[in-house]
């Protein structure tokens, strides 16, 4: 079984667009075995200089993916191929095990 993919979101209180981001997280999770966290930046100096105006700030497995306003099919292909690109993934679909694509 593939380990779940990390994703973190990176918000600040009150925004909407960064609870919208976690609603559709959320419902992505049990799906498509995703361990979802939000963090919020508002306390740490470093992070709001560089994501201040950006959020909501979506990383996968800590590669930065999106910026801004995200939808649920942008997310889930980003879940998949984020998926996709863990050795074990790869090793599997030689074997003849491959994920279900689409």
């Amino acid at each position: 079984m593939d380990l779940p993919v990390r994703m973190t979101i990176l918000s600040r209180n009150g925004c909407h667009l960064c609870e919208v981001a976690y609603q559709i997280a959320l419902h992505l999770q049990s799906e498509l075995q995703v361990e979802v966290h939000k963090l919020s930046i508002d306390s740490d100096k470093v992070l709001m200089e560089r994501y201040g105006a950006l959020v909501p700030v979506v990383l996968l497995d800590g590669v930065e993916l999106f910026a801004g306003a995200v939808t649920e099919g942008e997310l889930r292909h980003a879940i998949k191929k984020a998926r996709w690109r863990k050795p074990i993934s790869r090793i599997l679909s030689h074997l003849g095990f491959a994920p279900k694509r689409g």
